[in-house]
């Protein structure tokens, strides 16, 4: 799931170091010849020799760093930018002694010296422009969570404690006697209530997930999705079609539940079809877990698919581009793909937990039923 991998950025940046020591190993025999001496060539192969050598260590050192080849990348390119400036500057002086007929004397040392220190400025600047871009996105990210849980406590949460109020005075008010109104509303308030507890575990586990810290531990999908499916199947007065295993344990948090829930409801909102229909298939394999969200809508144009999932103008921290952060966090990935023969699929692939067996308990998500459906795979969640 690590998508960082190997790259090569840092090691081109160990071997433009190593080039240029080569370089002055070179010029180091020949002026030592040209001389017939050692003490000038060896002043000036130390100068030119241990830049470059600190140049291809702090290519290995970035490579221990952890960054992403992204930051790499972007490092490398600061190298040998500021190489390249270095040796523009020191060459125009020299294009401008040509000019003035004056022939400069052992260029190759000067131009050195200028590729080596123009590297290591560009290397220094680069991490620390990576870094300031890593800080401003962390800085980001943290404003989104904030945002995000202010939407939820504003709207979602206000919801559930709303309707937990009317009905708690309509059993204050209730003097009828009529049984049917009690039961009724104290149904009601009990459901509400463990919403509301579920909304505020939710919230707690997506902030800690946004800003960095998420506490993972072993999450059901199958059974996660069969809840989130029927909630949406009331909700919005759509069919949805399950395709589910016995268990799926995924490694995330409560912050799962927003993931699916995200992605079912962007399926009910947008489905333009004229009898429209959702599935949601899970596939647990050895190693990963893979959940599918696709509607029989119009589909989605190949250039509109990627900027789905960046943050929305507006700021609210919220849809596709909070289902793709706590992707990111839980170490899973999502695309997008078509659906056959109209419509759009959402592909999430979540690290599968290590369980050992059948009786490794499974962290339920919060609010969860019991499990899928029925045992025979394929079947609607009414």
């Amino acid at each position: 799931m690590d998508r960082r991998g190997r790259d090569p950025y840092p090691w081109l940046i160990v071997g433009y170091g190593a080039a240029l020591f080569l370089v002055a190993l070179v010029h180091y025999r020949q002026e030592a010849r040209a001389l017939r001496s050692v003490g000038g060539p060896v002043a000036a192969f130390v100068l030119d020799s241990v830049p470059a050598l600190a140049l291809a260590y702090v290519g290995y050192w970035l490579s221990k760093r952890g960054l992403s080849a992204a930051d790499h990348r972007r490092i490398a390119q600061w190298c040998v930018g500021g190489s390249a400036l270095f040796v523009a500057a020191i060459g125009a002086t020299f294009v401008v002694r040509l000019f003035e007929g004056r022939i400069p004397a052992e260029p190759v040392f000067p131009l050195l010296i200028a590729a080596e220190a123009g590297a290591l400025a560009g290397v220094v600047a680069g991490y620390y422009n990576v870094r300031a871009l890593r800080d401003a996105r962390r800085a980001r990210t943290v404003t989104d969570a904030l945002t995000f849980v202010n939407s939820l406590i504003r709207h979602d949460l206000r919801n559930d404690l709303n309707v937990i109020r009317g009905h708690a005075e309509l059993l204050a008010d209730d003097e009828s006697g009529d049984p049917a109104r009690g039961p009724d509303s104290s149904a009601v308030i009990e459901e509400k209530s463990a919403e509301a507890l579920t909304r505020i575990e939710t919230t707690r586990a997506i902030t800690n997930t946004l800003i960095g810290e998420p506490d993972l531990d072993t999450v059901d999908l199958a059974s996660m999705a069969a809840e989130m499916a029927t909630q949406t199947e009331n909700a919005f007065d759509v069919p949805v079609v399950t395709d589910l295993p016995d268990r799926a344990p995924v490694t995330a948090n409560a912050g799962l539940r927003s993931v699916v829930d995200n992605l079912l409801e962007n399926a009910a909102e947008h489905n333009d079809a004229d009898e429209p229909e959702i599935e949601v298939a899970v596939e647990a394999e050895a190693a990963a877990v893979t959940l599918r969200v696709s509607d029989n809508g119009s589909g989605i144009p190949d250039a509109e698919k990627e900027a789905l999932f960046e943050s929305p103008p507006d700021g609210d921290g919220g849809g596709l581009s909070l289902v793709r952060t706590l992707v990111d966090g839980y170490g899973g990935d999502i695309r997008v793909e078509d659906n056959e023969p109209t419509g759009t699929t959402f592909v999430v692939t979540l690290p599968r937990a290590d369980a050992a067996g059948d009786g490794d308990a499974l962290r339920p998500s919060a609010g969860a039923s019991e499990g899928p459906p029925g045992d025979d795979g394929r079947e609607s969640s009414e």
